[in-house]
C-alpha cells in the first residue's frame, strides 16, 4: 500500500526529472539555433515532454534560458573550487582557479551559451548580474586567501573582486569573437598572472 509521503516522494522525483529534462533541452536548443529562434515547441518535442509542462516550471521562455545558464555557471564554479580545493598555496590557487575558468569557458558550449546568447537573452543588466552572483564570489574568496596569507598587496578586496570579474569578461568576450580563441586564451592567461603577480608580494612562479 502506497503512503502518501510515497506518491509526494514519486511526485516530486518526477517533477525533479522533468525540470533537469527541460534545462537539457533548452540547453541543446538554444546553442544548436540561439536564443531567439529556438520555440518552445521544439524544446517540449525534445524533451519528449508537452508544452504545458514547460510552463508548470518556468514562466517564460526567458526564464528557461535563466535556469540553463544559473546551471552552468553552478557547474563552472564546482569545476574552479574543485581545481582551487588541492592548491599548497595561494598563488597555486589563483593559477589554478584561473586555468580551470580558461578550460570551462574553452568549451563551445558553456562559451555561446553564457557569453553570447546570455546578453542578448537576458539583457546585458541582468546578465552581468547572474555572473556577479556566481563568479565574483569565487574571485573574493581566492582574494580572501591571499589576504590572510599576507601575501596581496590590496586593501579593498571588494572593489578588486569586481576590477577582476570585468577584466575576466572582457577576455572572454575576445575570446568568443575571435577567429582565434586559443591564442586570445593563452594572450589573456599571460595578461592575468603578471596583473595578479604585480598585486602579490614576493616572486611568484612563472
Amino acid at each position: 500500500m502506497h503512503t502518501r509521503e510515497t506518491v509526494r516522494s514519486r511526485r516530486e522525483e518526477y517533477a525533479e526529472a522533468t525540470h533537469e529534462a527541460l534545462l537539457d533541452s533548452a540547453a541543446l536548443c538554444f546553442f544548436e539555433s540561439g536564443f531567439g529562434p529556438t520555440s518552445l515547441d521544439h524544446v517540449a518535442q525534445r524533451a519528449r515532454v508537452t508544452k504545458g509542462a514547460i510552463y508548470h516550471h518556468f514562466a517564460s521562455k526567458r526564464d528557461l534560458f535563466l535556469a540553463v545558464l544559473e546551471r552552468q555557471q553552478e557547474r563552472s564554479v564546482e569545476t574552479i573550487a574543485g581545481a582551487v580545493a588541492g592548491a599548497a598555496d595561494a598563488w597555486e590557487g589563483i593559477t589554478a582557479a584561473l586555468d580551470a575558468f580558461l578550460v570551462t569557458i574553452s568549451d563551445p558550449f558553456y562559451q555561446r551559451l553564457c557569453w553570447v546568447e546570455g546578453p542578448s537573452a537576458l539583457g546585458f543588466e541582468d546578465w552581468w548580474a547572474c555572473g556577479e552572483r556566481y563568479e565574483i564570489e569565487v574571485i573574493r574568496r581566492l582574494l580572501g586567501r591571499a589576504v590572510q596569507a599576507r601575501v596581496l598587496v590590496v586593501d579593498d578586496v571588494d572593489m578588486l573582486a569586481h576590477v577582476l570579474f570585468g577584466a575576466v569578461s572582457a577576455g572572454v568576450l575576445g575570446m568568443a569573437r575571435s577567429e582565434e580563441p586559443f591564442v586570445e586564451r593563452e594572450r589573456f592567461r599571460t595578461v592575468m598572472l603578471a596583473v595578479m603577480a604585480g598585486l602579490m608580494k614576493g616572486d611568484q612562479p612563472a
